[in-house]
């Protein structure tokens, strides 16, 4: 029943999309939303260490707990469903065994995640999970990337199926789509020219990541958080907001709000989140 149903709602979003043909803000306005006086907590695959990991659950329990920023990960089922999922590999987050692209949405379906014991989710459920919100901003991390799987036909379908279910689910200025691989990022942009996009890189940041995010159209970069404050300023020069990661207390908020940080990305969002805000 679950896959039929989100087959069919996806059916419906597709449809709205196309005819309506609306186009998110390549520069965010939610991007700079606040935890606090500084950067935007950002719950990590929806609060991995307080709840599970991409769980439906992770991400309800933030919404109800006032986080206002979140990330996620988006992978393709073997039968081409937009899913929750960080690990290409099941057996990490999963009772199950295999990859992720080797598995049909309805044998996803049959699986639990380990934490909770809920169903890894499919895209459609979180976002309904989010719809209608205009005071959240989200990071869609896009882990399909070229490969024999993701050839240059699937991962322009990937791209273009995400843009339209994400125009359809969130409002204009509350997401972005990020990424390490660059084809990726550039395959989105070529989908979809309006799609706000951002370069997630696994170093701190330095002069050829700004450089490469400008070339690739990017409103947004995502390096470590031992960035310099340097750095993040030579980044809002280029017109690029900034989210570092990892952040998982205080201290490091602290730091990374001196630095000038936009966003950071957490763990424990909900733990972190109340200790800013009793300052």
């Amino acid at each position: 029943m679950k896959t039929a149903t989100v087959r069919l709602v996806f059916g419906v979003l597709m449809a709205a999309a196309l005819a309506t043909g609306c186009a998110s803000s390549r520069y965010p306005a939610n991007a700079k939303l606040k935890t606090g006086s500084g950067p935007l907590v950002q719950a990590h695959r929806g609060g991995r260490f307080e709840y599970d990991d991409n769980a439906l659950g992770g991400f309800e329990m933030c919404l109800s707990r006032g986080i206002k920023g979140f990330e996620l990960d988006v992978r393709y089922t073997k039968d081409c469903v937009l899913v929750v999922m960080h690990d290409e590999s099941l057996e990490r987050t999963t009772n199950g065994k295999g990859i992720v692209e080797d598995t049909t949405f309805s044998d996803l379906c049959k699986l639990r995640l380990k934490k909770s014991s809920e169903q890894v989710p499919s895209l459609s459920e979180v976002l309904m999970a989010m719809r209608g919100r205009e005071d959240i901003f989200m990071e869609i991390e896009m882990k399909a990337g070229p490969s024999d799987f993701y050839t240059p036909y699937v991962l322009e379908d990937y791209c273009r199926r995400l843009s339209a279910m994400a125009k359809v689910l969130m409002k204009p200025g509350t997401y972005a789509f990020t990424c390490f691989n660059e084809k990726t990022l550039a395959t989105m942009r070529k989908v979809d020219p309006d799609a706000p996009i951002g370069l997630i890189v696994g170093t701190p940041l330095e002069d050829a990541h700004i450089a490469k995010a400008k070339e690739l159209g990017c409103c947004s970069v995502a390096p470590r958080a031992e960035t310099t404050k340097e750095m993040v300023e030579k980044a809002h020069k280029a017109g690029l907001t900034v989210c570092l990661w990892m952040c998982q207390d205080k201290a490091t908020w602290d730091e990374c709000a001196a630095k000038g940080a936009d966003r950071v990305t957490s763990d424990f969002p909900l733990k972190l989140t109340r200790e800013v805000e009793v300052e």
